[in-house]
């Protein structure tokens, strides 16, 4: 065989590295296209990046007819979903100059703006035509948005019809507390001291369930309507203190971030702004007693950063008997929750989806209030489920536990199986005489 001389060994690899190097470099620059480029779930309102063929520099860049028509398809594909307001949208800007800038032309085209709220730049956008949004952004320089639907929210309906002689309908009534560890005149005051709970519903009435100067109210619907009765009951399964409407916290401080009118109504801008509300004001726990199956990003973005807080937030799964979570509670980081009865099965409306942690939701007492008068009640849903884990979360957090663990190293069996109940049913052991450990 004919030896290879040294000079022709390395001239044939020198070659080949050429090669790699042009090859490559084909490749990248047949990739610069318009690409959400993130990984993300698709489920999430996609981003389009400005087209950089002959662009100008950043601070003179209008957005390109083509990618405003990018945003308005991706746009109409997200408002043509179900529980998505007609002619509404919710942007998020990277950019505030663009921010600014598209909030004085969109005016000036008869487009209504709210926002944006806190130190976001998320606005939310009612138009006529899809079209009249489209022009408004296609003249607005810098950065596009991020676009997104803006989704119903509300107080979870019942649904499903209870079955006849049928598991899941067994009420709690007065054994509600002892059943999850609560003992019978066990002193409970400082269970929650120090921890504030941010209750996210339809508002707070006066009630005797609640201590003096133990609720902060924030309200962000400015409607100066009736509040829905919900948002006392809530709260006072998660700290109120009175005979027939105990909650798990009483120690804890409440604030009460009202989202919906009096129907229950509410939306994904409203929730948003409302879980950046309560980290904002120092919120320990978030309980949202509320649900959604529309996914918008602004919504995923403030649960992303309350979790990177170390905050706790609790999200009801929902009452439509579905196998599925609806949103936030679907969201990585939350606590959801679904729904038992007394005998440990499933509640007959909840729904599934693999939740973190089960409690108790048929027959459960509360606070009530009917507009005029303070009085008691009892209730279905996953939503009481909700405020007795957020309950407990904030006697957990009080006694320096990590709350999501402790709500599921405590968890009792039940009936149900693990996709319906998680880690099992809400139980808490006696916190007055548990001694943190100390490093």
């Amino acid at each position: 065989m004919k030896s290879i001389k040294p000079t022709d060994l390395f001239l044939a690899i020198a070659l080949m590295a050429c090669g790699l190097v042009l090859g490559a470099w084909l490749i990248l620059r047949s990739g610069n296209g318009i690409s959400s480029g993130s990984g993300e779930d698709r489920r999430f309102a996609r981003t389009f990046a400005p087209s950089e063929t002959g662009a100008p520099s950043p601070g003179e860049r209008a957005i390109s007819p083509d990618l405003s028509r990018a945003l308005l398809d991706a746009l109409r594909e997200e408002i043509e979903q179900p529980h998505a307001w007609k002619n509404e949208a919710l942007l998020t800007f990277s950019d505030p100059a663009a921010l600014a800038e598209f909030v004085t032309s969109a005016t000036a085209a008869d487009i209504v703006v709210t926002g944006p709220f806190g130190a976001t730049n998320t606005i939310r956008v009612s138009f006529e035509t899809l079209e009249a949004l489209r022009d408004v952004l296609a003249d607005t320089k810098g950065e596009a948005p991020a676009v997104s639907a803006n989704y119903s929210v509300g107080i979870p309906d019942l649904a499903a019809a209870p079955p006849a002689g049928g598991t899941g309908t067994a009420p709690f009534g007065a054994a509600l507390l002892p059943s999850i560890g609560v003992a019978d005149g066990l002193d409970r005051a400082s269970w929650g001291a120090g921890v504030t709970v941010a209750v996210i519903d339809s508002g707070i009435s006066p009630h005797p369930a609640f201590r003096e100067g133990q609720i902060t109210h924030l309200d962000l619907t400015n409607d100066g309507g009736a509040l829905n009765a919900h948002g006392t009951a809530i709260a006072s399964l998660v700290a109120g203190n009175v005979q027939g409407a105990g909650g798990v916290a009483p120690g804890a401080d409440l604030l009460d971030i009202r989202i919906a009118g009096k129907e229950g109504v509410s939306d994904s801008y409203l929730l948003a702004q409302g879980i950046h509300a309560a980290i904002e004001r120092g919120a320990g726990v978030i309980n949202i007693s509320m649900a959604t199956y529309g996914d918008a990003r602004p919504v995923a973005e403030a649960i992303a950063e309350a979790n990177r807080l170390g905050i706790t937030v609790v999200a009801a799964v929902g009452n439509d008997a579905a196998g599925i979570k609806a949103w936030p509670a679907a969201y990585p980081g939350v606590i959801s929750v679904s729904g038992v009865d007394a005998e440990g099965h499933l509640a007959y409306f909840s729904n599934t989806g693999a939740p973190t942690i089960a409690a108790p939701s048929v027959g459960v007492p509360s606070a009530y209030h009917d507009g005029g008068e303070a009085r008691l009640a009892t209730g279905n849903g996953t939503s009481q489920a909700t405020a007795l884990v957020s309950g407990a979360a904030a006697a957990f957090r009080s006694r320096g536990l990590d709350a999501g663990v402790a709500l599921t190293r405590n968890a009792l069996p039940g009936a149900a199986k693990k996709q319906e109940i998680g880690a099992g049913i809400l139980f808490l052991p006696n916190l007055n005489t548990y001694r943190p450990v100390t490093k």
